[in-house]
């Protein structure tokens, strides 16, 4: 089956490892996305505003195959420090759509991407 891979380095930053921005097959796209600037930076050390930068990426990844947050059917949230849990569901109600909101998992890690508090990764629907 064929699969379509979204790579977008000028949109959503710089990637720090072998693999592509997002994955489209069929009516599904997956994603794993950071608080990435274009320029390959992380936005802050804020875990707010990694969250917020992250769902902006991740946006911008669903762009790329014609979709929005709305289409997001299940969210895998990693943070490096759980007390951030609170900042991160604050960003989260603040961009992605409540009718009803994805299906949700919050894991703490030991490490990430040096600099990374926040990863997200998505399954969506997005029509062909």
């Amino acid at each position: 089956m064929k699969q379509t891979a979204i790579y977008n380095e000028k949109n959503l930053g710089e990637v720090h490892g072998p693999y592509v921005q997002g994955t489209k097959y069929r009516d599904l796209f997956f994603t794993t996305q950071i608080a990435t600037l274009p320029s390959g930076d992380i936005i802050s050390a804020d875990p707010y505003e990694q969250t917020i930068q992250t769902l902006k990426n991740t946006e911008l990844a669903l762009a790329e195959v014609g979709g929005t947050l709305a289409d997001i059917l299940t969210c895998r949230i990693f943070v490096t420090d759980f007390n951030d849990y609170g900042e991160v569901n604050r960003a989260y109600r603040e961009l992605v759509p409540s009718n009803p909101f994805p299906t949700r998992a919050c894991v703490q890690v030991c490490q990430m991407v040096p600099g990374v508090k926040v990863e997200m990764e998505f399954i969506c629907s997005v029509p062909e």
